[in-house]
């Protein structure tokens, strides 16, 4: 399952980045996190809780840090356990792009899970994760810049929300158009 999202942050792209590798923020941004610890420059453990659906576990997590471009992007790669609950791995690929004297925060991620959260149902799997991300997601923004805003993202192009409104308006035009040639 693929998740995209893009945060406009009023702080340095090089702010934002070392935000993104300070602990103590990234423990403060997840979900449930109730520890996280920096084991090197690109490994961390965390034990998370969370809920989906019905299942509601504590998940032991190893982070790692890969494909570092500082201050630009890097992939984070994960793989939680949580016993008889299941398993997730996945990646999140972070862009950081200089945008309008601020920061715009771009991050596309990949979540497979396994074991009885597998057995919930990919709907209410999918729902929790993409919530999982954008909460974290959004909660490291405000962190960074309590005004800083989502900027919506069309999950299936990957493009702007507004710009598939247009095309709708567009594509009206397109159909009245050709009924009015047809008919006059």
């Amino acid at each position: 399952m693929e998740i995209k999202g893009e945060y406009q942050i009023a702080s340095s792209r090089e702010d934002v980045w070392l935000a993104l590798n300070d602990p103590e923020m990234l423990k403060k941004c997840i979900p449930g996190c109730e520890s996280l610890e920096k084991i090197s420059d690109t490994e961390l453990t965390a034990r998370v809780m969370a809920s989906i659906g019905p299942v509601r576990a504590r998940f032991d997590t190893k982070l790692i840090l890969e494909n570092l471009n500082p201050p630009e992007s890097y992939t984070l790669v994960g793989e939680s356990k949580a016993g008889v609950a299941g398993f997730g791995r996945g990646a999140a690929y972070v862009t950081l792009t200089e945008n309008d004297g601020g920061t715009l925060l771009s991050y596309v991620a990949d979540f497979k899970v396994g074991g009885k959260l597998a057995q919930v149902g990919s709907r209410l799997v999918l729902g929790a994760t993409k919530k999982t991300a954008d909460d974290f997601f959004g909660t490291f923004s405000r962190e960074m810049d309590p005004g800083a805003e989502r900027v919506d993202v069309d999950e299936e192009s990957g493009g702007v929300v507004a710009s598939k409104s247009w095309l709708a308006v567009a594509g009206a035009v397109v159909v009245l158009l050709i009924w009015w040639f047809l008919l006059r």
